[in-house]
């Protein structure tokens, strides 16, 4: 009985040291965490993505779910804190005249950058990601481009670029609707990336977008959520900002941007027949209409690749 007792007596010891040694290692490590975080300049990139053809959808989905997600959270996992794919909605009518894009938006949240400039496909790891055969020319890259985007001309009119921008983690403008939840109905996401003409200066766009685009944006009545992301580096594609509006469902958005247009004031830009953004699409402006859920968080819910029996 003694013997027990002893025995008792020690693993109690060694369990409160224990609990004694977790507590001081947790609140070390919140404490460490805590100091990084104050020098951690965490940043999201969104990339756009568009097919030449949609017969390459079966081929483009099965390398992305079965190669490319094991691919990325391989090679960046340490330096990758959200990773998600969003597929796009059908376009709705009208969309092409915004520069639609149809296949899908994949988003990353990094704690650094995850490649060089001077050699984006280089990620200074041991193993290099796969790529689907065609890749170039299914996603509108030139084919032999050794970019991740690359917007320099080429032959075929129907072949557009992904775009890819790297923005800070948290909104930089929001302009309308921040008080609403996800208890407040699905939402139908116009998603923009977007850059000023050429020859407009970036102080005469901005200036552009923050006294006629955002009040016209806060007057419309049907827009439910409004907020925009300003480009930073690394600049990968011609693209400095991105901007979210979401409608209540297609409709809405076809009655505020087809039927009728915002009464945004016109830039000096301004063309007659442009759409109402004032921006020449697949070439100042893309977008992608996207649900409010990703179809898949790789971090969150894995990349086990799922087939038919």
């Amino acid at each position: 009985m003694k013997r027990l007792k002893k025995m008792a007596a020690a693993i109690c010891c060694g369990l409160a040291l224990g609990l004694s040694f977790n507590a001081a290692t947790t609140y070390a490590a919140t404490q460490s965490t805590a100091q990084e975080g104050t020098t951690l300049n965490l940043k999201r990139s969104c990339l756009i993505l568009n097919l030449t053809d949609q017969n390459d959808l079966p081929a483009m989905d099965r390398w992305l779910f079965k190669e490319h997600a094991i691919d990325t959270v391989s090679i960046n996992g340490s330096i990758l804190s959200g990773y998600a794919t969003y597929r796009a909605l059908p376009i709705p009518r009208g969309g092409e005249k915004y520069g639609a894009y149809n296949w899908r938006m994949t988003e990353h949240h990094w704690l650094t950058d995850p490649f060089s400039m001077d050699n984006e496909l280089n990620q200074g790891t041991g193993y290099t990601e796969i790529w689907s055969k065609d890749y170039n020319r299914m996603i509108g890259n030139p084919e032999h481009s050794d970019k991740r985007a690359d917007w320099s001309q080429q032959a075929n009119p129907n072949a557009h670029s992904p775009a890819f921008v790297f923005t800070n983690r948290r909104i930089d403008d929001d302009f309308k609707g921040n008080q609403i939840t996800v208890n407040d109905e699905p939402f139908f996401r116009f998603v923009i990336a977007m850059k000023y003409p050429d020859g407009v200066s970036q102080d005469d766009g901005e200036k552009w977008f923050y006294e006629s685009f955002i009040p016209a944006m806060q007057r419309q009545k049907e827009l439910l959520r409004g907020f925009s992301y300003k480009g930073i580096e690394p600049h990968v594609t011609p693209f400095n900002r991105i901007v979210e509006l979401w409608y209540r469902d297609s409709n809405a958005w076809i009655r505020n941007w087809v039927d009728g247009k915002p009464d945004i004031k016109a830039p000096s830009w301004a063309a007659s027949g442009q759409n109402g953004m004032y921006l020449t699409p697949y070439k100042d402006m893309v977008c992608i209409f996207l649900e409010e859920a990703p179809e898949r968080d790789f971090l969150k819910q894995g990349t086990a690749y799922y087939t038919d029996n």
